[in-house]
């Protein structure tokens, strides 16, 4: 992985884009010596997002699965609103 300022990846923008798009570079932009950004190729941003898909169809099919889950069991949106601002107030 790259690792560069936030005046570095200004300064060399066009050459840090083709390492990521063609040499397969992941890059990280830090800033004050805090990692800020991090440019990935496409295909990399689209393997991630089909991970991501994957646990949360996961998670929905536990919760489909347990055998106290009933849909038919829902709350009005200003109840849920009014958890909320419950929970909130219980912080």
């Amino acid at each position: 992985m790259i690792e560069v300022t936030v005046s570095e990846a200004r300064d060399n923008l066009a050459d840090l884009l083709g390492k990521v798009q063609h040499g397969h570079e992941d890059v990280t932009i830090k800033k004050h010596g805090k990692a800020v950004a991090v440019m990935i190729s496409v295909e990399a941003m689209e393997y991630y997002e089909r991970l991501e898909d994957a646990e949360l169809a996961r998670e929905v099919a536990a919760i489909y699965a347990d055998p106290d889950y009933d849909p038919n069991d829902t709350i009005s949106a200003e109840e849920f609103f009014a958890q909320l601002r419950l929970e909130d107030a219980a912080e």
